[in-house]
């Protein structure tokens, strides 16, 4: 037999134990149960039972009461049949309704229930409890043998204790209804009790809330109870005061918004409850039950004890809450006019902060954004805020645009960045990304626009949202709209709707279910404003006109605060104090923006007279041109004396960075534009132009430009750029003339400063030119030093390494060098040549070092020599791989210019060449509409010895990329995807590499793509060219322009009426000056690592170099190469191609 389970407290659960108890043991039952009755409200509660699990009596409560719904929806239309018997509603219905005893000898038979199969129950007795015509409950007597059924006798006997227990149990009720209203009339004078305000009587408060639980448990024989709050904005719930045996969770958050609050507050506190055998049994709203101050939860040791309290019971606990619940709501009200005097304060420590005496409009916006996320005052505890200021545009008409932005972020959801800009409140500050995007062009339809437009405020929520609590806390108590919006894209596809809230009247002209404004799709998949609930409020000084900008602040959906009435309130007032700080702080600068331009030209004026220093001047120029239009930066760039090249002079900001830019006309450039239309350029998007470099605009974060020329003698000999770096920017005629007419000035005090510094420089810089290694190269460049010296003034100094029998060897190489007074160093482990020539250098102002030994030894020759130089000059093939050098420069640190040369380069045809492609307007245009460009360079010799482990590619195709980047840097060549490389192997070929190689690519130019295909090879017939060939024609041949470096003439075949005229540009038997061209290169120039000549661009080269070889190795790996007998060419098949293109590209 199953003893009931032992109750520690008293009261109706004791009773009906009791009962149970007594009735099994006079009963003999396997299976006894007891339920009672309501019947005002017609439900079944208290189950009580032995013999059958405890949580199925839920189950059978859930039965009970669907068959007595059943019976009494019958009743109420006449259905049911005067003679009821148990089969037609059950058991209890027929208990319910007849009072009389029941009596089922054969229960599967007249009874045939689930309980009854499940148990497997062969007799149940069902006795009424009755009190007068009240029917208080009923017992279930059941047995599985039906011999232990009593007989009649006994029967009888279980009739008068079914008697005794109704009385028991009237007795149970009518004492918990006493106890409740004891407990009810004691919490009422408790709670009714005024506490005082908020800050002093906080906890007083809780201490009465602690007692009135003790009450409520003391009524209700429950085991334990806690009272928890909302926190602020409703985001989570505090622990007011608990009686429990263990500690209960101070704070309670939610991770899904869509579960309800008492539902995660039972899970929460029943977890940690657990362990000392506490179940949540009910939780009530303290308040509202739509919009509650916080939960009252109930916890005992029964799980079942929310269906066995009394009704009476049940009552004091819901009129507990509401005591409960008025006492929080009288302390929240204390707290609210607490907080109102707070929010009073900050406001006006913000309009202190924005009236700051010469405060500019941005450092307004930038202190109101800091302040409406401040942690310290609830109602501006946002995750972000942003200012906007907006402006209108001339074109098109009526459209507007962000005009400047300002923000702040303090959660770490938040797409942000952290900025050091002028202005900012601290000297890092976290902006949320799209605060960033000033001078942004907004649609007419933009939700800034409308807000401005309308003075209407606006709460939009994230994306998906489907009820107003994901967008707002608590109600509105104004007229209000709730509208789904689309985000849009500015090429219309919409991304999706959002709920959106308009506060106040909408406005006329709108049908209901059209939006009156969108959200912009790219900023809003940028700045990740899908996750964010936001509040747009306009402001401005002058409500018949458009607002003058925008607030927008809010909060992370992670967050779980949404904004509410008071804080849509607070923001109205911070709007109308940004309002008139905006205004003034425009008065003074303008104010401020004309005299600084009247200062402004009297420096400039003062510049022009009194300064010949070259560099003052030029920084002097600078800083002052760019406080002129306001521009984030000033640069000033200088032409070579030959007009081929620029070099960066002088910066308002970067300045050592700029200092070593430089550039030649055979890349695109804006600055060459100025120079040749002596007239300025405006760039409003530096990204979407061909004609700035992207690396530029990476370097120094240009994003809006304006290049002057600085004339002088009506002659450009310089530009000056300034940029935008913070936002896309229109600079204005009215600027760009202002700009002008001091650049006119500039360049006439640039000039004259530049003609005295060149004469100093003239007289007293001493150039040194070092010459590393004397081998066979070596002694060759030392004989056109000797030729350059009657021209330029320079000492030589040469170093040899000091191996065995190289002195006997060059003894008398090197006595000629002393006897022309230059200077000779054996270098060696105990007599180290470098610091020989580091004190020797010491006095002088200019050093160029010539790395003439083996390719392999020039990358441990620079790092050696670096720190001594001014200009290092190596010529190709660079040796190492492009990594180390790349790890080479990025530790060095700067200043020293790295010429990589390739003689090529340097050839008389390839310079007039580049002369003619940007002096010649015939060819420049012709350039314009080139469809092709084939290179060929083959020489006779066929690949023999050492070279034939080389390979042409690494042999012949870095003079190719030397010519074409006269035309294209070599990183926008892209390798052709169906055949990028064929290769051949002359007959007899002893090496593993190929004698011949082809490479087909495109690159684009003027936005057309022009392919390319060169053709390196030995062991073939001489040619060395390049022809760039037009569209063909309906008739005749392809307009064509061919330079020819073996026979030293140039073909012009653009004219299709007349004869291709041929030009001599090298006599026969004239020598290539090549090299000397090179060395006169590195001497002359001020500047001379321009282009294919840069190191760097020399790394990028030898990079794509590298990834041919890589190709062709795989291609003879695979057989995959053309035969060719000496003297001819191989017969590549048309439409060969590779599938070896790997990373190349």
């Amino acid at each position: 037999m199953i003893r009931p389970p032992v109750e520690a407290n008293s009261g109706l659960a004791a009773v009906l134990r009791g009962v149970i108890a007594d009735f099994q043991h006079a009963s003999g039952a396997e299976i006894v149960s007891i339920f009672l009755y309501e019947e005002s409200t017609h439900s079944y509660y208290a189950p009580f039972a032995t013999g059958q699990p405890q949580e199925s009596l839920l189950d059978s409560l859930t039965d009970m009461h669907e068959q007595l719904t059943r019976y009494l929806a019958d009743e109420s239309q006449g259905k049911v049949p005067d003679d009821l018997a148990v089969h037609q509603y059950g058991s209890t219905v027929w208990l319910t309704v007849t009072r009389q005893h029941l009596v089922a000898r054969n229960a599967p038979a007249e009874i045939d229930s689930t309980f009854i199969r499940r148990y497997q129950v062969q007799s149940t007795i069902g006795l009424p409890l009755l009190s007068g015509d009240r029917l208080l409950g009923l017992i279930y007597l059941n047995y599985r043998n039906k011999e232990r059924a009593p007989d009649d006798s006994r029967l009888k006997e279980l009739e008068r204790r079914a008697g005794t227990a109704a009385g028991l149990v009237q007795a149970a009720l009518e004492g918990a209804e006493r106890a409740a209203l004891d407990g009810l009339s004691r919490l009422t004078s408790l709670l009714t009790t005024p506490v005082g305000d908020a800050r002093t009587n906080a906890k007083e408060l809780r201490r009465l809330l602690s007692i009135a639980l003790a009450d409520l448990l003391m009524a209700s024989n429950l085991d334990g109870a806690a009272i928890y709050q909302f926190g602020h904005q409703r985001s989570h719930l505090e622990l007011v005061t608990a009686h429990l045996r263990v500690a209960a969770p101070t704070q309670i958050e939610r991770s899904d918004p869509s579960t309800p609050w008492d539902a995660v507050l039972k899970k929460t506190l029943g977890d940690a409850t657990a362990e000392a055998d506490l179940h949540p049994v009910a939780a009530y709203a303290l308040g509202q039950p739509d919009d509650p101050h916080g939960y009252l939860v109930l916890l005992s040791r029964d799980r079942l004890a929310t269906v066995r309290r009394a009704p009476s019971t049940d009552e004091m606990l819901k009129a507990g809450a509401q005591l409960i619940g008025g006492a929080l709501a009288s302390q929240r009200l204390i707290a609210e006019l607490e907080n109102s005097n707070r929010l009073l304060s900050a406001l006006g420590d913000m309009t202190t902060a924005m009236l700051k005496p010469g405060a500019s409009r941005h450092q307004v916006i930038d202190a109101v954004a800091g302040h409406l996320t401040d942690s310290e005052v609830p109602e501006f505890d946002f995750n972000f805020a942003t200012v906007y200021l907006l402006e209108e545009r001339e074109d098109p008409i009526e459209a507007m645009s962000v005009r400047m932005a300002a923000g702040a972020a303090t959660a770490a959801a938040i797409d942000s960045t952290e900025t050091s800009r002028a202005g900012s409140r601290g000297a890092h500050a976290r902006v949320p990304r799209w605060a960033l995007d000033e001078d942004r062009e907004l649609a007419q339809d933009d939700v800034l626009v409308y807000v401005a437009r309308t003075w209407q405020p606006v709460i939009v929520g994230p994306m998906p949202s489907t009820d107003h609590s994901d967008v707002v806390s608590g109600g509105i108590p104004v007229q209000s709209t709730w509208i789904e919006v689309p985000v849009v894209y500015s090429n219309g596809m919409v991304l999706g709707k959002v709920l959106a809230c308009l506060v106040g009247e909408r406005e006329q002209g709108y049908a209901a279910d059209n939006a009156p404004f969108t959200l912009a799709g790219e900023v809003f998949e940028r700045g990740g404003h899908k996750d964010l609930v936001r509040i747009f409020v306009p402001f401005g000084s002058d409500q018949s006109r458009r607002a003058t900008g925008v607030l927008e602040v809010g909060y992370h959906r992670s967050d779980q605060r949404r904004p509410d009435w008071g804080q849509v309130e607070a923001l109205r007032a911070a709007a109308g104090q940004l309002a008139v700080a905006v205004e003034t702080a425009r008065l003074y600068e303008e104010a401020q923006r004309h005299a600084e331009q009247l200062e402004l030209v009297a420096d400039v004026s003062k510049a022009i007279a009194s300064s010949i220093d070259l560099d003052q001047t030029l920084t002097l120029v600078a800083q002052n041109l760019v406080r002129l239009v306001d521009a984030s930066l000033c640069q000033i760039a200088l032409y070579e004396e030959d007009r081929e090249g620029w070099y960066g002079a002088a910066a308002s900001d970067m300045q050592d960075l700029w200092r070593r830019q430089h550039g030649e006309r055979s890349g695109a450039s804006f600055l060459f534009d100025v120079m040749n239309r002596e007239q300025p350029v405006v760039i409003d998007d530096t990204s979407a132009n061909s004609q700035v470099d992207p690396a530029y605009v990476r370097t120094f974060g240009v994003r809006s430009l304006m290049a002057l020329p600085l004339m002088a003698d009506e002659q450009a000999i310089g530009a000056a750029i300034l940029a935008e770096r913070n936002r896309n920017r229109t600079f204005t005629p009215d600027e760009v003339q202002r700009a002008q007419s001091l650049a006119v000035q500039a360049a006439v005090a640039i000039k004259n400063a530049r003609l005295h510094a060149l004469a100093e420089e003239e007289r007293h810089l001493q150039k040194d030119f070092v010459l590393i290694g004397f081998g066979q190269w070596g002694q060759k460049a030392y004989q056109h030093l000797l030729t350059l010296k009657q021209f330029f003034n320079f000492r030589t100094h040469v170093v040899e390494q000091d191996s065995p029998g190289a002195r006997d060897r060059l003894g008398v190489k090197e006595e000629e060098v002393r006897t022309h007074g230059d200077a000779f160093y054996w270098d060696s482990h105990g007599s180290p040549a470098r610091d020989q020539l580091e004190r020797e250098l010491e006095s002088s102002s200019y050093v160029i070092t010539y790395i003439a030994t083996p390719a392999a030894t020039h990358l441990p020759t620079l790092a050696r020599y670096y720190d001594l130089s001014d200009v290092v000059l190596i010529e190709k093939p660079l040796g190492a791989p492009p990594d180390e050098y790349r790890n080479f420069l990025d530790t060095a640190p700067g200043g020293v210019e790295i010429v990589a040369a390739d003689h090529y380069y340097f050839k008389l045809e390839v310079r007039l060449l580049g002369m003619l492609l940007t002096e010649e307007r015939t060819l420049r245009n012709f350039l314009d509409s080139v469809e092709e460009i084939r290179i060929e360079i083959l020489e006779e010799q066929p690949l023999t010895g050492a070279a034939a482990d080389i390979g042409v590619i690494a042999d012949l195709i870095p003079h190719a990329f030397a010519i074409i980047s006269l035309v294209t840097p070599i990183d926008r060549i892209k390798l052709d995807a169906e055949s990028p490389l064929l290769i051949g192997r002359h007959e007899g070929l002893t090496g593993q590499r190929e004698s011949y190689a082809r490479m087909n690519a495109t690159f684009e130019y003027q936005g057309r793509n022009v392919r390319l295909v060169i053709d390196v090879g030995k062991g073939a017939e001489n040619a060395k060219w390049i022809k760039l060939s037009g569209e063909k024609r309906s008739a005749g041949r392809s307009p064509s322009y061919k330079f020819d470096f073996g026979k030293g003439e140039a073909i012009d075949g653009t004219q299709a009426t007349v004869r291709a005229a041929v030009r001599r540009i090298r006599e026969p038997g004239v020598p290539d000056n090549a090299h000397l061209n090179m060395l006169r290169h590195v001497i002359e120039k001020r500047h001379p690592a321009v282009g294919i000549l840069s190191i760097r661009e020399a790394i990028r080269a030898n990079q794509r170099v590298r990834d041919l070889e890589a190709i062709a190795v795989e291609l003879l790996s695979r057989n995959e190469w053309t035969s060719y007998a000496l003297g001819s060419r191989p017969a590549f098949e048309a439409g060969a191609a590779t599938s070896a293109v790997g990373s190349a590209n």
